[in-house]
């Protein structure tokens, strides 16, 4: 397919998502560069490695960045490269007549952004990208869940902490196989549509009963409300699994005091089934530059 071979696309660092994004792309006809995959292993077709994120961004349309774009907020995340790449170094990189996505950006990064008059979209804000990648996760947490329990998930009791995206796929896919699950949230409309799904609910204010008796805990909640007062009224012989996106809602030292065993599991998709995920960016990333009349 040429219908796109006049607009270039840069994609620059991240995961095995983006590698299979700049793939999606580059079978969609945009000419596709990308950089910060050294170490990567996996089919490219058609999208050419570059050295140097100069020489990736060189006449390029739209620059596509990682999610997360970063996780300290100093380097993009790019952990199949072999040299670290500073997040000021790209910005200063990208002119302003270039269309830059990112995935989770920060208000210090928007900020920046717009004092170089960067023009940057959230392609995570994309409701149906944010419903894909939620269901994605889903399946990634039960995957993770069956590898690290000793028992069969079929009537075990979990605990999901948040009803959000993440929260009602998380819900709806391990009470499907069985467990009985139980929604603790904040909101009580939440908790209205937890029970609609028969899902058992508790408020978040009822937190510490909710966690007994329980062999699998899920947490959504991107804030700390497993702190060791909270972590004290579990099992010891619960898992507990933190989906929540930094800085997390689980006190893993405190957990671990206590004989808790946890899982800090961030960006599942990328990890679980990249493919699936990276061609869902790809997707949304073409729906953007429609919106925005790049094509």
């Amino acid at each position: 397919m040429d219908k796109y071979n006049d607009i270039k696309i840069a994609v620059i660092g991240g995961d095995m998502r983006m590698i299979y994004c700049a793939s999606s792309l580059s079978e969609l006809g945009f000419e596709v560069s990308f950089c910060g995959f050294d170490s990567a292993a996996a089919e490219y077709t058609g999208a050419v490695r570059c050295r140097t994120v100069q020489d990736a961004l060189k006449g390029a349309a739209v620059v596509v960045l990682p999610v997360p774009f970063s996780s300290d907020g100093c380097r993009l995340n790019a952990p199949f490269s072999n040299r670290e790449i500073r997040l000021s170094d790209v910005m200063t990189l990208i002119t302003p007549t270039q269309l830059v996505m990112a995935g989770v950006c920060s208000a210090a990064f928007l900020d920046r952004a717009d004092e170089l008059s960067l023009s940057v979209t959230d392609y995570m804000k994309d409701e149906e990208l944010a419903v894909k990648n939620a269901v994605t996760t889903a399946e990634g947490a039960l995957e993770l869940a069956l590898r690290e329990l000793p028992v069969t998930l079929r009537g075990a009791s979990v605990l999901v902490t948040g009803y959000g995206r993440v929260g009602k796929a998380v819900s709806s896919l391990f009470s499907a196989v069985g467990c009985s699950v139980t929604v603790c949230a904040r909101r009580g409309d939440a908790l209205a549509w937890a029970r609609a799904a028969g899902c058992g609910t508790a408020k978040m204010k009822d937190l510490c009963r909710a966690v007994g008796g329980k062999t699998l805990i899920i947490n959504t909640v991107p804030e700390l409300i497993f702190d060791k007062n909270v972590l004290s009224f579990a099992d010891e012989s619960s898992l507990v699994m933190d989906l929540a996106s930094l800085p997390g809602g689980v006190d893993a030292d405190a957990a671990k005091s206590l004989g808790i065993k946890t899982v800090r599991a961030l960006s599942l998709p990328g990890k679980t089934a990249p493919q699936t995920a990276g061609r869902d960016i790809a997707d949304t990333v073409t729906s953007i530059m429609e919106r925005r009349g790049v094509i």
